[in-house]
């Protein structure tokens, strides 16, 4: 494994594993609609068991942050980017570095946050519908992240999701979310997803600021 001391909390190498994530995004959704037969799957596997077993030496040793490889807290400066996959590359809605994470974009205007993108199969829940808790997943980062770019970075304390409508799989979608107000430690902020120029979901959201705890040593 690889050395968790290091202090480094990227990878080294961030654009050529932002090429792999691709590649493995491409193969699960592939494999989420596959139909092969028995020859076909059995040499698929034994080229993920090849590729598995190629990266399991590298594997660091540590634990994990949304913002990097090894568990660190962003500061100020990063979050000012207001470019939230630059700050969270391991999320797992906009992390460039993070393989589950669907293409999907959020963009940083200074006051509201907003985006667009497909969700793909392997986020499907009812026919032709993406996951419920997938919807949920979304809205929670696109607050969380709203929050952060505002310099009001907190943790999730309630989250209400009103399902006004499906979702469509595979259909270009479009985020917004910005914060109504602010109460001592609490943020209060709202989002929605839109499909069509219609309201899928909309999200209402209690984030409470706390100190940034800190993360044990190796």
């Amino acid at each position: 494994m690889s050395d968790a001391a290091n202090p480094q909390p990227q990878v080294t190498h961030p654009a050529d594993t932002e090429t792999l994530v691709e590649a493995t995004r491409s193969l699960i959704a592939t494999v989420r609609m596959a139909d092969a037969p028995i020859d076909v799957l059995e040499q698929a596997t034994a080229l993920v068991r090849e590729a598995t077993a190629l990266l399991a030496p590298h594997r660091v040793d540590a634990i994990p942050g949304q913002n990097a490889l090894r568990a660190a807290y962003p500061d100020r400066e990063q979050f000012a980017t207001g470019d939230p996959a630059r700050f969270f590359p391991y999320s797992p809605v906009v992390g460039p570095l993070n393989p589950i994470a669907p293409p999907v974009t959020f963009t940083f205007d200074g006051e509201r946050l907003s985006g667009g993108g497909a969700l793909p199969a392997p986020y499907t829940g009812p026919p032709g519908t993406v996951h419920g808790g997938v919807v949920a997943l979304v809205l929670d980062e696109l607050l969380g992240a709203t929050n952060a770019c505002l310099g009001l970075g907190a943790y999730t304390g309630t989250l209400s999701i009103r399902y006004e409508r499906p979702t469509p799989i595979e259909a270009e979608l479009e985020f917004e979310a910005w914060v109504d107000r602010t109460e001592g430690r609490k943020v209060f902020t709202v989002g929605t997803i839109c499909a069509n120029g219609e309201v899928t979901a909309r999200a209402e959201g209690v984030f409470i600021r706390v100190e940034q705890p800190v993360v044990p040593a190796d």
